[in-house]
């Protein structure tokens, strides 16, 4: 009567491992393209970034170079009112020279006169001089007409003595007068050539500043028309390299976003794939719980031990015909996981509850219905460290399993990693897979599981209850 069922379900379980293997390597090839995807948008960020910071240093260049054109600007400023003062210094140089030379005129007049007035003077001395001597010529003339001796000498005496009182006070008079004129004209002359040396020094002194400025100013304007040059070309550049970064960024948009519509068909993909896979995995262990239900209820069956050895040939692998018959139904339960519904008809069934719940990337992702293995997964976007975690295993109220993991573990994301019983790991296992030092996990109707941080904080839990209705 179970061979038929039996033989159903052998081929069920074999086309659920073949499409579990063939799910597998389309999901594996689908991480391979998922993490091919996720490196070529990260090379797409790195290579915006790059730009960005080229962008940031031509920015912060220009702005060192636009400091240093507004710095030689005020300099050019500093030097251009600097000029102006020394024009202004200058002018006044020449006014001061120019009133120097109309004094200098001045003086030259003041001396024409005075030179004329001693001529003058000179003139009316040798005219009074002349009057003298005709006045002489004609005492003397009195003189010998009058023939007294005592008289000529007496009025020759007279004479004399005049003619020198005259004589003096006219040498001592123009003596005064030329002392006078040659102290003023030389104090003024001596004045004026001072004036005229510190003048002509200030001026070849503002004539070399001036010269000097000019040139500096001539060498600002050169290196300032430099900078303004350089500084165009680098805003061409700068808008050149705006330019190639909006189209970069638009290319890059472009492609992140065809590259997001092609992560997020592949993630529906690979969501229905998982979600078959969950399916064909629920089915599986449905089928695998209802054989252990047969098992159990054939073994309860004290009386009928044919029938029992019936069912334990069929476990084994063979058998022939009985005359019972199958119902099968699997239905959704729980929190994120499954539910059986299965037994004999008008007999017993059973129904199979699995909750999961996680505070974080790291979940429980299955516990085997064997106690074989319990799987791990980091849903997350980078690498996780479980080291001295702690796993926690109750098997119908009873603690079977306290496991700590090594001190390092690290779990890459999108990656789903077993914790094998002592000897059940098979050749082919993920090179991350673990093995415990327990023969089993532990097999029971209500099962928890539950995984603990190094500081003892709860941070993945599995439940797996089952009920058992007659």
């Amino acid at each position: 009567m179970y061979q038929a069922e039996l033989d159903e379900a052998r081929r069920l379980l074999d086309d659920a491992e073949k499409e579990k293997a063939r799910l597998e390597i389309r999901v594996a090839s689908l991480e391979e393209i998922f993490q091919e995807l996720r490196q070529r948008v990260e090379d797409a960020t790195k290579s915006a970034l790059e730009t960005r910071e080229q962008m940031e240093k031509q920015n912060q260049q220009l702005s060192d170079y636009e400091a240093e054109i507004g710095l030689l600007r005020r300099r050019l400023e500093a030097l251009e009112n600097d000029r102006e003062k020394d024009k202004k210094h200058i002018a006044q140089l020449r006014d001061t020279l120019n009133r120097a030379r109309i004094d200098l005129d001045n003086e030259t007049l003041l001396h024409v006169d005075t030179e004329n007035r001693r001529q003058t003077l000179e003139e009316e001395l040798e005219f009074l001089k002349t009057v003298h001597e005709q006045e002489l010529k004609e005492l003397s003339a009195l003189a010998y007409r009058d023939t007294t001796s005592e008289n000529r000498d007496f009025w020759k005496n007279e004479m004399g003595m005049a003619l020198r009182e005259i004589q003096d006070m006219y040498d001592d008079k123009l003596t005064i007068m030329r002392n006078e004129i040659e102290a003023s004209y030389n104090l003024k002359l001596q004045e004026f050539r001072t004036g005229a040396t510190r003048q002509n020094m200030e001026t070849m002194h503002s004539k070399e500043e001036s010269k000097r400025l000019r040139d500096q100013v001539t060498d600002l304007k050169a290196k300032l028309a430099d900078l303004d040059a350089k500084n165009s070309h680098l805003r061409m550049e700068l808008e050149q390299i705006r330019r190639d970064k909006e189209e970069r960024e638009r290319d890059l948009e472009t492609e992140n976003n065809e590259l997001k519509s092609e992560v997020a068909k592949l993630r529906a993909e690979m969501e229905t794939i998982l979600q078959e896979l969950q399916h064909i995995m629920d089915t599986k262990l449905g089928l695998e719980m209802e054989i252990a239900a047969y098992r159990k209820l054939l073994e309860g069956e004290e009386s009928r031990v044919g029938f029992r050895q019936l069912v334990d040939y069929w476990g084994g692998g063979g058998g022939s015909s009985s005359s019972h018959s199958l119902r099968q139904s699997v239905v959704g339960g729980g929190e994120g996981g499954t539910s059986l519904d299965s037994g004999f008809k008008g007999e017993m069934s059973a129904k199979t509850t699995y909750q999961r719940s996680a505070k974080g990337p790291i979940s429980i992702a299955e516990c085997s219905a064997d106690g074989k293995f319990i799987s791990f997964d980091n849903t997350g976007r980078k690498d996780e460290n479980i080291g001295r975690w702690r796993l926690s295993r109750n098997v119908d109220g009873a603690d079977t399993v306290d496991y700590r993991f090594k001190h390092e573990y690290i779990i890459h994301p999108g990656i789903k990693v077993k914790l094998w019983a002592k000897d059940c790991m098979p050749p082919d296992a993920h090179p991350g897979d673990l093995e415990a030092e327990f023969v089993s996990f532990g097999v029971g109707s209500n099962i928890t599981t539950k995984l603990y941080n190094a500081e003892g904080e709860d941070r993945a839990t599995h439940i797996q209850k089952t009920i058992y209705a007659s």
